[in-house]
């Protein structure tokens, strides 16, 4: 059997859907940091996805490594705090592991949201269990190569 690709646009639109799902959360991001850390979680994660959805048309996609550097790089110049830092590098270590691909499959989905999980541990000094964004970003990524290796399609 046969991997399904995924297109460029495919690949935008996932992350076009991450932007919007942090501005759209703004207030709920920062609530949640709040009980743990200083509470401006959402905020800068809102201002720096604002600015991607605003450059959306010079991002690309070209090319997934070439969009994937491109979101990095606004993300990492315009996301304050810790998160700008962390986010720009889980994309550009996702675009790296798929340098030189037009067509994306699961296998490549699942091995840039591994890339971008050790990103994010080696820049934050964290880890799973750290209370932090890979809480979430390991655990989806284990349950989306299982149900990818069982044949079933990543939209799934």
């Amino acid at each position: 059997m046969t991997t399904p690709t995924t297109s460029a646009d495919d690949l935008a639109f996932v992350v076009r859907t991450i932007a919007r799902t942090a501005v759209d959360n703004e207030k709920a991001f920062g609530d949640l940091d709040a009980v743990a850390g200083d509470g401006d979680f959402g905020f800068s994660l809102a201002r720096g996805f604002e600015i991607v959805l605003a450059d959306w048309d010079t991002l690309g996609p070209e090319s997934p490594p070439e969009f994937l550097k491109k979101v990095a790089m606004v993300i990492s110049k315009r996301v304050g705090g810790t998160s700008g830092p962390l986010w720009g590098t889980a994309f550009l270590r996702a675009a790296m592991t798929v340098k030189d691909r037009d067509e994306l499959d699961a296998a490549d989905a699942v091995a840039m949201l591994r890339a971008a999980a050790e990103g994010i541990k080696a820049r934050g000094r964290s880890d799973l269990g750290d209370k932090t964004l890979l809480d979430a970003l390991i655990p989806m990524t284990d349950a989306l190569e299982r149900r990818t290796a069982g044949g079933e399609p990543p939209a799934t």
